[in-house]
């Protein structure tokens, strides 16, 4: 049984949950849509649900973020993935996916800039959602902040999110374990 289920289950709504455990209705909203809850976060809504806090996780198996780096893929896939995904910030993305996007972006607007200036940049405008969707699932995937994507905005900046974006994928920190303080 999950969050939404035990919330109708006793007729709360999700602001009623939000105010009984002190957590927001965005947060509320969120975990009824399947993101994963922090251990503060589920505790929170337990207590006020009167449950155990492991019932309002997801199963491991289901989990969004694999436990070990993103396979590496072939230029077809990575086009195919990053197709089926230009969206989707969530997630990880191996460096081959992220350089084969970046190579087929080049591409698809060098094509058109070498026509003419605003066609390309029109082109480069439809890519950069895509683009930064991909570099976000590979800086998680290097173990770093996504914001660091930021740098492409400062002159040189590239060269810092270049540098992040060849780095080796790595397998997430595991959940520290809660000490045994009151």
């Amino acid at each position: 049984m999950g969050l939404r289920d035990e919330r109708l289950r006793r007729g709360w709504s999700q602001e009623r949950l939000a105010a009984e455990s002190g957590v927001g209705v965005r947060t509320v909203q969120r975990l009824e849509g399947g993101a994963r809850p922090g251990r503060a976060t589920a505790e929170a809504l337990a207590a006020a649900l009167g449950v155990d806090p492991t019932m309002l996780l997801p199963d491991p198996v289901g989990e969004a973020v694999p436990a070990r780096p993103a396979a590496e893929v072939t230029f077809v896939e990575a086009l195919r993935r990053g197709l089926r995904g230009w969206g989707d910030f969530e997630g990880r993305a191996s460096r081959s996916e992220y350089w084969f996007l970046v190579l087929a972006a080049a591409v698809v607007v060098g094509a058109p800039a070498a026509l003419d200036d605003r066609l390309g940049g029109f082109v480069l405008v439809l890519c950069l959602v895509p683009l930064l969707a991909a570099g976000t699932r590979r800086l998680r995937d290097a173990g770093q902040s996504p914001w660091w994507q930021l740098f492409l905005l400062v002159p040189f900046g590239f060269v810092v999110t270049a540098t992040l974006m060849v780095m080796p994928g790595r397998s997430p920190d595991p959940v520290p374990a809660e000490t045994g303080r009151s």
